[in-house]
């Protein structure tokens, strides 16, 4: 129980929080990533649940999004380019045409700043300053990623809170990039999924929404009652990515947090609940594997977040955040046996 910190090259940190029951959360001052969650199955056995490194420096070696934040703004902005203000910031382009995740040195190719770790409760703070400028975004920003873990009756509980304050108006938008699976290994096109949302933003084939939210019923994209992930992923409506790597608009979005996902495994009775206060939530099935000697459809991420594109369309939830506010993301994952 507790927290164990391990130093790791170019002065980054692994940090450690334990619960006394064993499960515990291993989180990187690089990119602020979710680096190992452990948790138990039926039977009381630890599992990592995470996709991850086993050199926790190969995150700087090269980019794979494996549990990092993500910012300053998550999934892609069309043509790497929009206009704020009536002038037109151009991005990096590091998606084709599009940027996607922040630009090609987003903030999970940062190292982040420990502010504050904690033992009771288990928490831990880290911060990054990201410059005017930086990827294209105008003005100065200072971003915070805090996770708490905790455990009761109901579960253990990690929850994540992001935070953000600028100089210039920027539009942002951070979240977490866990690729989970629940199994511990193999394939995850056996665990049920479900996701309470009404609509989905269709998507060109570059992952661009085309056009606005649809209803989910009587498509691949309905997920209101859990099905097992593979049960429309070959459909025709996916077959431009590959399977799922498209935002849902969980209900309702009023910006109070909400369960807006629950992904379960049978075989090892694990289940995760996602609660965000966010208007979208990005579903992925890692159509294309992450790591080498990995198969398609070995995790799957569920992302909560801002939807794509919102800094160009004018009829999505806004996404700019001004000098004198704070952008708030909270996000939480509650972990449960049956």
């Amino acid at each position: 129980m507790g927290v164990t910190r391990r130093p790791l090259p170019g002065g980054a940190e692994a940090i450690r929080l334990a619960l006394p029951s064993g499960a515990s959360v291993t989180v990187l001052s690089i990119g602020a990533t979710l680096h190992r969650i452990e948790t138990p199955d039926r039977h009381g056995h630890l599992a990592n649940i995470l996709l991850s490194h086993d050199d926790p420096a190969a995150h700087l070696a090269g980019r794979s999004l494996l549990g990092a934040s993500i910012g300053r703004y998550a999934n892609r902005i069309a043509n790497a380019r929009f206009v704020l203000e009536g002038r037109t910031v151009l991005l990096d382009a590091n998606d084709g045409a599009n940027t996607l995740h922040g630009g090609a040195e987003g903030f999970d190719r940062r190292i982040w700043t420990v502010l504050e770790v904690q033992e009771h409760p288990l928490s831990l703070t880290l911060g990054l300053h990201s410059p005017d400028g930086d990827q294209g975004f105008p003005g100065a920003l200072n971003a915070t990623a805090r996770f708490d873990l905790s455990e009761d009756a109901q579960g253990i509980t990690l929850s994540l809170r992001y935070g953000a304050v600028c100089d210039r108006p920027c539009p942002v938008s951070l979240t977490s990039h866990g690729y989970f699976n629940l199994a511990g290994g193999g394939s995850v096109l056996d665990h049920r999924l479900s996701i309470a949302a009404g609509h989905y933003l269709p998507i060109r084939a570059d992952g661009i929404p085309d056009g606005p939210p649809r209803p989910v019923s009587g498509t691949p994209f309905d997920f209101r009652v859990a099905k097992p992930v593979r049960q429309d992923i070959a459909a025709a409506w996916l077959a431009a990515q590959g399977g799922y790597d498209h935002n849902f608009c969980p209900d309702p979005a009023d910006g109070t947090p909400r369960p807006v996902a629950r992904l379960s495994d049978p075989g090892s009775g694990r289940a995760m609940t996602v609660i965000s206060d966010q208007p979208g939530l990005q579903l992925y099935t890692a159509n294309r594997p992450p790591l080498p000697g990995l198969q398609a459809h070995c995790a799957l991420c569920l992302e909560p977040q801002a939807w794509p594109d919102a800094p160009n369309r004018a009829d999505f939830p806004g996404t700019i955040l001004h000098p004198g506010a704070r952008y708030r993301h909270r996000l939480a994952l509650r972990f449960t046996t049956g």
